[in-house]
């Protein structure tokens, strides 16, 4: 899954084959007899991912998958009317510890390598025609990995997946963003901002805390402006924290006029985590106030509730218990 084109060709050699770049991504559990074959004889591993666990939601399902090392990794895919996104992870675990969220709450285990960011979209099969890096783990703390999936993926000899279609959603670290500016990549850039003060910023989000809040949203303009792009920027609603007509007022001052918008989401509860929803009126007057100002808001709902999906809720109950290589050697130990 994390071989290049020429990495491919040069493995391939200059013999004729049946098997083509592409063949390495057909989007199926199963792979063909040809392809088994060709990698058995050149020592090749296609897959190092296996399905731990699955659950499924009216409009989403969440898969743990095993890592060869132990570990797990979440993976969700959520229906839309237009086809299905693949919400992956680019790492395990993450080191920014973000108050409202699961998977940083036993901190970061390790960086996925290019091949096990690919693999996740494979494995959730030819329907998803939308790849959002909002799972476990921060993508820009794992820059080079993530970026050379997104080549790989979309390679046009390959799996053929349009730019466009993929997002890199980050908590906004300035000197991954300045770096995300000069690529050549029109790809979506959604900023995790939930702050518009650097105190409940640092609050929310302890692992940003020498994040400058001015900076995280210049960066993200100037990507926009340079690309030519609308930049999203999340803002969760915590009662009590970050939801005040001061905030409102605030974020509408950081926006108005730039090329970006504003998603505004409700929690979607985690367990162990002591955080409420705003009520509805609350959300109401502070999208009022973003659309009085000119700032284009949406206010987006939340989906998968109904299988714990906010991120790294299975990965975490996986980790306080059997890792994934363990559970897999005793299920089989039993069936045997």
């Amino acid at each position: 899954m994390g071989l290049t084109a020429s990495e491919f060709a040069a493995i391939a050699g200059t013999e004729p084959s049946t098997v083509a770049y592409r063949d390495l991504f057909i989007r199926h559990d199963d792979m063909p007899r040809e392809l088994r074959r060709w990698a058995d004889a050149r020592n090749v591993q296609l897959r190092t991912l296996s399905k731990v666990k699955c659950e499924r939601g009216k409009r989403s399902q969440k898969v743990l998958f095993g890592l060869s090392d132990g570990y797990a990794v979440e993976s969700v895919m959520i229906q839309r009317r237009d086809g299905f996104t693949a919400c992956i992870s680019s790492q395990v675990g993450c080191a920014f510890s973000c108050r409202f969220c699961a998977s940083g709450q036993a901190g970061l285990k390790r960086n996925l390598g290019r091949h096990e960011i690919v693999e996740q979209v494979v494995r959730l099969g030819p329907k998803v025609n939308r790849i959002v890096f909002m799972g476990i783990g921060e993508p820009l703390n794992n820059y080079e990995s993530v970026l050379a999936a997104i080549r790989i993926m979309r390679d046009r000899d390959g799996m053929r997946f349009p730019t466009t279609g993929i997002t890199i959603s980050t908590i906004g670290i300035p000197k991954a963003l300045a770096r995300l500016r000069e690529e050549h990549l029109g790809i979506n850039l959604t900023v995790s901002l939930h702050a518009t003060t650097q105190d409940v910023r640092d609050r929310l989000i302890p692992g940003s805390r020498k994040h400058d809040l001015r900076e995280v949203v210049a960066r993200a303009i100037s990507w926009a402006e340079r690309h030519n792009r609308i930049v999203t920027f999340v803002y969760l609603l915590l009662p009590g924290l970050n939801d005040g007509r001061a905030d409102a007022e605030r974020l509408a001052r950081m926006l108005v006029g730039k090329p970006a918008r504003v998603n505004l989401m409700r929690w979607n509860p985690v367990e162990s985590v002591d955080l409420g929803r705003s009520a509805d009126h609350q959300l109401h007057h502070f999208r009022q106030r973003l659309v009085r100002a000119g700032v284009p808001v949406v206010v987006r709902d939340t989906q998968g509730a109904d299988i714990d999906a906010a991120c790294g809720q299975l990965w975490l109950r996986d980790l306080h218990g059997l890792k994934a290589a363990q559970r897999m050697r005793t299920q089989y130990g039993a069936a045997a």
